[in-house]
């Protein structure tokens, strides 16, 4: 009895889990080293030994190995930049939940497509012309994303129109680049709105503009040959 005892001891010492000495998970390990980095989700990357991050803005990985953390892409030998596809996923994930009430329509074609901009921008102002010959086929869900004082101005007087949508015309075709054309706006409404703009640019994590979200795909950028393959599906 003795002997069947010490073999059962023995194997309920090997069993996995029940070591008091277990060592921690990965995630587990993060938690205990960088207990101030909230997250939304923690998840092996194909790379074995480096974990991504994601906090809901942008995406960062952890190597527990060494216990440290690094931003940066990881990009395949076949130039695939496995960080930007995982980015657009999950940014994808949060368009498809945007309320688009809040946003600025242009147009009343079949094909939606919601944009982040800001009217200064040099490739919003491009992707504006591109757009701008599609408006048959297109409708634009527009949410300004105002990187510096002068576009919050433009974006004001958007928001303050009468008519919002031709008023975006104006502006994003550069007709009223000299801030001296464009009257001051204090309206509550039009401020409320872009607050609203803002928030939603950053549950989706936007940092940067133009972004795009076409049939279910985030375009990061003004990517012409991505956006036409999509209006094409």
């Amino acid at each position: 009895m003795k002997k069947i005892f010490t073999t059962l001891a023995m194997i309920f010492l090997l069993v996995p889990g029940c070591s008091s000495a277990q060592k921690p998970s990965p995630e587990e390990q993060f938690k205990k080293s960088f207990p101030l980095h909230s997250y939304e989700s923690f998840a092996a990357t194909s790379v074995k030994g480096v974990y991504e991050i994601y906090n809901g803005r942008q995406i960062y990985y952890y190597l527990p190995e060494g216990d440290v953390l690094f931003l940066g892409s990881i990009i395949t030998k076949d130039e695939k930049n496995l960080t930007q596809e995982s980015q657009s996923k999950k940014a994808a994930a949060k368009m498809a939940k945007l309320d688009l009430t809040k946003a600025v329509k242009i147009g009343n074609g079949k094909t939606e497509v919601v944009e982040f901009i800001d009217p200064n921008c040099y490739y919003c102002r491009i992707s504006f012309n591109f757009f701008k010959e599609r408006m048959n086929d297109v409708t634009l869900y527009v949410f300004f994303f105002p990187l510096n004082d002068s576009s919050a101005k433009k974006v004001q007087h958007i928001l303050c129109s009468k008519d919002p949508s031709s008023t975006y015309n104006e502006v994003l075709s550069g007709k009223l680049d000299k801030e001296s054309q464009i009257p001051p706006c204090e309206n509550k409404e039009a401020g409320d709105i872009l607050k609203a703009h803002q928030a939603a640019a950053a549950s989706v994590g936007v940092r940067g503009t133009p972004m795009f979200y076409i049939k279910g795909q985030v375009v990061p950028g003004f990517e012409q040959a991505a956006i036409e393959k999509l209006l094409k599906k």
